[in-house]
């Protein structure tokens, strides 16, 4: 997973993962945008065409870069909260003996499957570290 610097006018993603290094295709990237309203409302058409300039963007001159193209744009309205600076989340330790888990628990990921797994992960360590 990388963060990459993201707007509401030209750069809509806020993460990319490459699916070949977790397992999946090798070559195929999956662009995280939270929030996305204005940019659901351009459509799909727009979103493609943003991402790829995006992708450009971030990695100047570069020939895979410009090789990417565009496979599938879903949109889930409710798939995460709004993942702006200064967010404030949960931390996982959320009294004593009560750990909690999700994607929406404080940590160095968007929200995400790998979030959520993290955060489980980390909410058994301490429910160990506490016995």
């Amino acid at each position: 997973m990388l963060a990459l610097p993201a707007d509401d006018t030209r750069h809509p993603a806020q993460f990319v993962f490459d699916l070949g290094t977790l397992g999946g295709p090798p070559g195929r990237l999956a662009f995280v945008i939270s929030g996305a309203a204005p940019w659901v409302a351009a459509g799909r058409d727009a979103i493609a065409a943003a991402t790829q300039a995006q992708t450009l963007s971030a990695w100047p001159g570069q020939a895979w870069a410009k090789s990417l193209t565009v496979r599938q744009v879903l949109i889930e309205k409710r798939a995460t909260f709004r993942c702006t600076p200064g967010l404030a989340r949960p931390a996982a330790r959320l009294a004593t003996g009560l750990w909690g888990a999700g994607d929406f628990i404080e940590g160095p990921y968007p929200a995400t499957l790998e979030g959520a797994v993290r955060s489980g992960l980390q909410a058994a360590d301490g429910v160990i570290a506490d016995a």
